[in-house]
């Protein structure tokens, strides 16, 4: 009788576990990443090394083309990952191509690859070496092409893929290595915190090398003029969890950018490891950034540090959407004397127009002494400076000019829509005006001197079309909630009534555009759930393409951001959980307020009223307890391998 139900409980035992593995493997998103493609036939031409193919028989260096070559450009390398091919160059090489070709462009990028045969290097240190050695002699010989140039580089802008880019910094440690070569390292899902699976003491030594270098205070003032961005794919890279990516405590703050390819502005997908070569929106935004970081007086990468994060910081953390943006500073405009304008009282309202015959200007007065305290503008304006503040006293109809509050706003999905919002706070104490830039999750305040004629002013140009504006003014108090998630005992234990009915649930009323709900007791990667927002008693109404809502998840000790699109009167879901485990030290402080918490915040469209349901998700969650096992059991491994 014992085997019997012996034999029933393991195959429970082995059912669950192989649920829980699907789910980790295959219980993500579909893959957004769009297709880069080549316009001509791609080719590798081989450089010939001489003295280096001695020492390195099987490595090679190529440079990218297609068709005409020129090697008078900006020298880029991209170094392949474990097992990578020197082939996975041409995304990034293609659309620089093309980019150079435009109107008004007068620089271009030589893209260069090393080969690596394939190697296994997230498995065996020794090649890591090896390749470290390698790219260091390919370094030399890429510059030695242009020494004739009007103005030659002195550096090369090294991309590394995966293991890739632990090698770009790896070349500092080298005894005989300049480190003017490189001031520029772009890393594309590469574990910098320590190795995904350490099974080898050569490897575990590398990381240790390098890391430890990059930590010192000797390597922080060496490397000041090294800026490092990096990038992770999300819940999609199965084999590099985001968490590995980040450069926290490694590169100095003030050089160093890390993001996931989730809460990249004009990306917002998530990127499986192979995917990270070639997803089109991280391409375009990467290749940009280099555009951005070029000297016009040298048409080479800058030498300005400064700039260089200034720019990293821009398209990888807060695109603001101005093209100005690296000398926008607060700007005064000159408003349109002969532009119409509309003062609109109401607390909520919406502007559409198919199209703007003439200019115009509609103001939202702020009113200090209003029980609303908080206020979002949400619009598809193409126009950079599309909202400012200024005062317009009571006996008057109009400002002449006005401050702009443009670099302080925020994209929003879907990608092609031109979605931008600028959310408010107005503090009735101090009579000041505190905005939310929202900088990859991180909160920082502008201060505005208001008066009881302060308004906020949305200009809205001659000419364009398909025009939506929205505006919310509420009170903070009933818009910013808190919620205790039940944790996994209670959903077990109140399943399946948690997966059907809903963990949580929030009626919405029309009009109300703004949500957030923190999360309280969402702290470790196990739990999981799933919000869906259920559009209800929606108005007839012609929607274009980019209506609807907006989900948005944000993990504040992670900088984890994910997003949801859903268009008009369509339910929008969003799993709601964790890469990245809440550090011990914000459970430790009891002083913390709920801004820790992960919130999700939600953007809808007013015509709308919703519910919001979480539901408990058993699939994510076993799929979620496996994943926490393998981080543990990574965790172990490095612990035993720690050299004495």
């Amino acid at each position: 009788m014992a085997a019997p139900l012996t034999l029933s409980v393991s195959v429970v035992i082995i059912s669950i576990i192989a649920y829980g593995v699907n789910d980790l493997l295959t219980n993500f998103e579909d893959n957004g990443c769009e297709m880069t493609y080549m316009f001509e036939y791609p080719e590798y031409q081989k450089i010939d090394l001489e003295e280096a193919a001695k020492y390195f028989p099987s490595y090679g260096l190529h440079i990218y083309g297609e068709g005409n070559l020129q090697l008078d450009g900006i020298p880029v390398l991209f170094i392949p990952g474990n097992s990578g091919s020197h082939k996975q160059v041409r995304s990034l090489g293609s659309v620089a191509l093309r980019m150079a070709q435009r109107p008004r462009v007068k620089v271009h990028f030589n893209y260069f690859v090393v080969n690596i045969n394939e190697d296994l290097s997230g498995l065996y240190g020794g090649a890591l070496i090896k390749q470290t050695k390698f790219v260091h002699l390919c370094l030399k010989k890429i510059l030695t092409f242009y020494a004739n140039a009007k103005h030659p580089p002195t550096s090369v802008v090294v991309v590394g893929h995966s293991m890739g880019g632990l090698v770009a910094r790896g070349l500092f440690v080298l005894p005989d290595f300049d480190p003017m070569m490189v001031n520029t390292i772009i890393t594309q899902a590469t574990p910098h915190q320590k190795p995904v699976v350490a099974l080898d003491q050569d490897l575990h030594a590398y990381y240790k090398l390098v890391n430890n270098y990059w930590k010192s205070e000797e390597g922080q003032a060496a490397l000041q003029h090294v800026t490092v961005v990096s990038t992770g794919g999300g819940h999609r890279d199965i084999q590099v969890r985001y968490a590995l990516t980040r450069l926290d405590e490694i590169v100095a703050a003030n050089r160093a950018v890390s993001a996931s390819t989730t809460a990249v502005p004009k990306s917002w997908v998530s990127t499986d490891h192979k995917c990270s070569v070639w997803c089109r929106q991280m391409v375009l935004l990467t290749q940009r950034a280099l555009f951005d970081i070029v000297d016009p007086s040298t048409n080479q990468i800058s030498k300005d540090a400064d700039l260089r994060m200034k720019v990293f910081k821009h398209h990888f953390l807060s695109n603001n959407a101005l093209p100005n943006y690296l000398t926008h500073a607060n700007d005064t405009i000159k408003l349109d004397p002969k532009a119409q304008w509309e003062i609109k009282d109401e607390r909520s309202w919406t502007f559409m127009s198919r199209k703007i015959t003439g200019s115009m200007y509609l103001a939202v007065p702020l009113d200090v002494e209003e029980r609303s305290d908080s206020i979002l503008v949400w619009s598809n304006l193409t126009n950079p400076e599309w909202i400012c503040y200024c005062d317009i006293p009571v006996d008057k109809k109009l400002c002449a000019t006005c401050t702009s509050l443009s670099a302080y706003t925020r994209h929003l999905p879907p990608l092609y829509s031109n979605s931008k919002v600028k959310k408010c706070m107005i503090h009735s104490i101090s009579l000041a005006i505190f905005c939310d830039i929202a900088v990859n999750s991180l909160s920082a305040s502008l201060k505005i001197e208001i008066t009881k004629d302060t308004h906020i002013v949305i200009s809205v140009p001659a000419g364009q079309k398909q025009v939506s504006i929205t505006s919310d003014r509420y009170n903070s108090d009933e818009r910013h909630l808190v919620y205790h998630l039940p944790n996994t005992w209670d959903s077990i234990i109140s399943y399946p009534i948690s997966a059907t009915d809903g963990a949580a649930m929030l009626k919405i009323r029309n009009q109300s555009v703004f949500y957030s709900l923190h999360l309280a007791g969402l702290g470790q990667p196990i739990t999981a759930y799933k919000a869906m927002i259920i559009p209800q008693g929606c108005r007839k109404h012609s929607a274009e393409n980019n209506e609807g809502s907006v989900l948005r998840l944000n993990v504040p000790w992670s900088k984890e951001e994910t997003y949801s699109f859903s268009s008009y009167g369509k339910v929008a879901s969003l799993p709601i959980k964790l890469q990245t485990p809440r550090p011990l030290i914000l459970d430790w402080d009891w002083h913390l307020d709920d801004s820790v918490e992960p919130h999700l915040e939600m953007f809808l469209h007013p015509y709308c009223h919703y519910q919001l349901r979480l539901l408990a998700s058993a699939p994510d969650s076993l799929g979620q307890g496996l994943d926490w096992v393998k981080v543990s059991a990574e965790m172990l491994g490095l612990r035993d391998m720690a050299p004495a």
